[in-house]
């Protein structure tokens, strides 16, 4: 998607994190932890891969949406959306450690600035709780 792809590629982790939360936790982590694999798999088979995070790869923000509902299971409406919304702010704000994480190279970099946010939106899910 030409228009905002970070987003459009969330939407579809908060699709796939939907499914993954009907899954046991067992259920989950696998579903998880074969995305994973799967993602680095595929960012391989394109490398190189620029050393910055490249708009059009959005398997790190999927990988990050599956993450939060491995830990924390979407059981309303309304948590998913609050995940989703918190995820794309924390996303784009890039607080610290954040934007450090962003300069790791390649995959690393481009995975931990998520893995990161992801955090951030676990510990708003949890407060909010």
């Amino acid at each position: 998607m030409p228009f905002a792809p970070a987003t459009w590629g969330s939407g579809v982790g908060w699709l796939l994190a939907w499914i993954e939360s009907l899954f046991p936790w067992w259920g989950r982590l696998f579903f998880l932890l074969a995305a994973l694999a799967f993602s680095v798999w595929a960012a391989k088979r394109l490398s190189p891969l620029p050393s910055k995070d490249p708009r059009w790869f959005v398997a790190d923000e999927v990988i990050a949406l599956l993450a939060i509902a491995c830990i924390d299971p979407w059981i309303s409406l309304g948590k998913s959306i609050g995940a989703f919304c918190f995820f794309r702010f924390w996303d784009i704000v890039k607080l610290w450690p954040a934007e450090s994480a962003e300069k790791l190279p390649t995959l690393w970099g481009i995975f931990m600035d998520d893995a990161i946010a992801a955090y951030y939106t676990l510990l708003c899910l949890r407060l909010l709780a």
